[in-house]
């Protein structure tokens, strides 16, 4: 697949469809999502999943409102999400990105999972400090 110059909920689909596939086989943060939502992608858990994703990207970069959730609230009842296990998700997603998207798209797509991933560590850990980001930025090369 050429990578995309546009951003269309198609190849949002494409982008989380993709980075799903990984994550989900993934040792360190697979099994999250298999107790979660199972290990088959077109299950109703994962395609309801999948959805959701896509609107939540597409309300982003689209300006479409088409995401009317919480996107974090869910993630709060996992056991033993910790900050390394988003740092993984950053490292897979941006990969991702950039097999689906030219650069200056996945680096769109970078910068709102970094914020997404840092807001969601915050959240976790209220108490977590300012050397935690820095790490993160180092290890998915965000100096």
């Amino acid at each position: 697949m050429a990578l995309q110059n546009t951003i269309t909920l198609e190849n949002i689909e494409t982008l989380v469809q993709k980075f799903y596939e990984k994550a989900m086989l993934d040792k360190d943060i697979g099994h999250f999502f298999i107790l979660e939502l199972g290990d088959d992608l077109t299950n109703e858990d994962w395609v309801d999943h999948i959805s959701r994703l896509v609107d939540f990207w597409g309300t982003i970069f689209l300006e479409e409102r088409l995401y009317n959730s919480d996107p974090y609230g869910p993630h709060f009842t996992i056991i033993g999400l910790e900050k390394e296990h988003f740092t993984r998700w950053m490292k897979l997603f941006n990969e991702t990105t950039d097999e689906i998207y030219i650069p200056v798209i996945a680096q769109k797509f970078k910068e709102e999972g970094l914020h997404y991933s840092e807001d969601f560590m915050r959240r976790l850990n209220e108490e977590h400090n300012l050397e935690d980001l820095k790490r993160l930025k180092s290890k998915i090369g965000w100096e």
